[in-house]
């Protein structure tokens, strides 16, 4: 057998390994999306028994719930969370014992001190103000965020990312924007670094900018033009938007946040972009390799969701098992 038939034979062989690992991954992510939540547990200090977590399709109990994602963020986590709490209770002093909140942190399988550094905060802060949820194993960001919010008591639900690069403060100008935006119950408000972008560009390398560019065309394709900066860790969600958009999100791991606001525009749910303050804080996980998997992650939405439809919006059927 000559080298061109090996060759040819070795290609076919690829592809067809790579459409089967493609087809299991899509099948997987799918099933998962429709499993039921009701077995996510809470870490409480006081307790030797794991507490059930709540749900977002459950009465609202808080004015606002904070979903932090944390792998291995042992380092950066301690600084994040005394500004975010200094905050909410000072937010608490102005405008009275009205305003509740939770921040629910959601450990994705880290391999450091983050569980014990996060519970301590749950043993200084009280088991109703902080909370501690912990993923089985690393999932991703995407898994864990869509965790937490299911398992969230607010009104409104923010998400935010454990380095603290955005400041909890800058909540409010998503709350204002989200104000003039939401229908009918339903509305998100994005946070976005689109006006750093320029000074960002002269900082990062020709070939990172490259793949910078490739990637947010690719967004462009699946998402539209509509939300400059769909990366941006901070994104404020009106309950009833969650409890809509979460259950079909798929993708468990970077470019979830795309998939939530492709779900937003299938539901009409309102989107709204606002400016926020954001600092470069040391320790980014983000690689060159990583954008090469938000690639992928990108493209795999434009099959699923536009070109096969083997991924739709979950009925309201299908909603309610997650719910359950």
């Amino acid at each position: 057998m000559n080298v061109g038939i090996l060759t040819a034979v070795g290609l076919v062989t690829a592809v067809l390994a790579a459409l089967v690992y493609a087809r299991e991954w899509f099948a997987r992510l799918d099933t998962e999306a429709v499993s039921r939540t009701s077995e996510q547990l809470l870490e409480n200090p006081a307790s030797v028994e794991k507490v059930p977590a709540p749900s977002v399709f459950s009465e609202v109990t808080k004015s606002l719930s904070i979903v932090v994602p944390a792998f291995n963020e042992e380092a950066r986590l301690p600084a994040t969370l005394d500004e975010t709490l200094l905050y909410l209770q000072r937010r608490r002093d102005r405008k009275g014992p009205t305003f509740t909140y939770e921040v629910v942190i959601v450990d994705d399988g880290s391999t450091d001190a983050t569980v014990r550094v996060a519970m301590e905060y749950v043993r200084r802060h009280g088991f109703d103000a902080v909370r501690v949820m912990r993923l089985p194993a690393n999932r991703g960001k995407g898994a864990a965020v869509k965790a937490g919010m299911l398992a969230a008591r607010g009104e409104a639900l923010l998400m935010m990312d454990a380095d603290g690069a955005t400041q909890v403060r800058d909540l409010e100008r998503l709350e204002a924007a989200l104000a003039r935006v939401v229908k009918n119950g339903l509305g998100i408000a994005v946070g976005s670094r689109a006006h750093l972008q320029a000074a960002a560009t002269a900082k990062r390398s020709w070939y990172r900018n490259l793949l910078m560019r490739g990637f947010h065309l690719l967004v462009v394709l699946v998402a539209g033009s509509g939300v400059k900066d769909t990366q941006c860790g901070f994104k404020l969600f009106t309950r009833a938007a969650a409890r809509r958009l979460y259950p079909s999100q798929r993708l468990q791991r970077w470019c979830f946040d795309v998939e939530l606001l492709l779900l937003a525009q299938a539901l009409g749910v309102p989107v709204v972009e606002t400016s926020v303050t954001w600092t470069e804080i040391p320790g980014s996980k983000i690689k060159v390799t990583s954008i090469i998997h938000m690639a992928w992650e990108l493209a795999a939405l434009l099959l699923a969701y536009q070109v096969l439809g083997i991924w739709t919006v979950l009925s309201d059927v299908q909603v309610a098992r997650v719910a359950s």
